[in-house]
């Protein structure tokens, strides 16, 4: 669909949406901040300053490549979507919502790392992100709702697998969390592998092409009778 085909409310829904994800990974990096204590630090010193401060590095990196991947799932969604209605308005602030609040859940576990409640507070807060976006695909795509009628169930299965990809890795994260697995490894780098992986299957995903999977009603039989009378008219030209 072409942007001049889409309804005016869904314009500005994906502008307010794009507006909303670069504000929250902005926000980010607003706890990328030295102590006060190190302000006058300067050689060794500063540097195990900064090497002190990984915690807050970390959970900045994970927490932008899961922001960076619900943008990414967020667009491939849209780019499915043909109509508009006010459930889908609300569902779509619910999620913004979640990706407005992580900087909180990502500066708390930044500055307690090695805390379980920290842990799953921000394990927690994922979850329910996930969880939105996949209520938002469910909302779209059930019954052809608002995509494509033409679109194949195996696209939405796909898309279903995807979307659930998340909620289902976090709450894995949080049951070992649970049992007491940060005596061995600290949760979040295996939240980080989680978002790492998204961005491989991201790149996967778009290679995908998209008009393969969605054909234009009647698109070949109109080029048919096109090509014919085009060159019935250069026969006529030639004869």
């Amino acid at each position: 669909m072409s942007e001049a085909d889409l309804d005016l409310r869904l314009h500005r829904l994906l502008f307010y949406a794009d507006g909303v994800y670069a504000i929250a990974t902005t926000l980010l990096a607003v706890e990328l901040v030295l102590p006060e204590a190190a302000a006058d630090l300067h050689g060794r010193e500063l540097l195990d300053s900064l090497i002190e401060s990984w915690p807050r590095v970390l959970a900045f990196l994970t927490s932008f490549l899961f922001i960076a991947n619900f943008w990414v799932g967020h667009n491939m969604l849209f780019h499915q979507l043909r109509r508009f209605d006010g459930g889908l308005m609300w569902l779509a602030l619910a999620q913004l919502l979640c990706i407005a609040f992580l900087p909180f859940p990502t500066s708390v576990v930044g500055e307690h790392i090695s805390d379980p409640v920290a842990q799953q507070f921000y394990l927690g807060s994922l979850l329910v992100t996930g969880l939105a976006m996949w209520a938002l695909w469910w909302y779209m795509s059930s019954g052809h709702r608002l995509v494509d009628p033409d679109l194949s169930p195996r696209v939405i299965r796909r898309h279903h697998l995807i979307s659930s990809g998340v909620p289902a890795s976090t709450l894995v994260v949080m049951g070992l969390v649970a049992l007491g697995v940060g005596r061995w490894v600290n949760p979040l780098v295996l939240a980080y592998l989680v978002a790492f992986g998204y961005v491989v299957l991201g790149v996967i995903e778009g290679r995908e092409s998209l008009p393969a999977e969605v054909e234009e009603p009647g698109g070949s039989n109109d080029a048919g009778p096109q090509n014919e009378g085009q060159s019935e008219g250069s026969d006529h030209t030639s004869g």
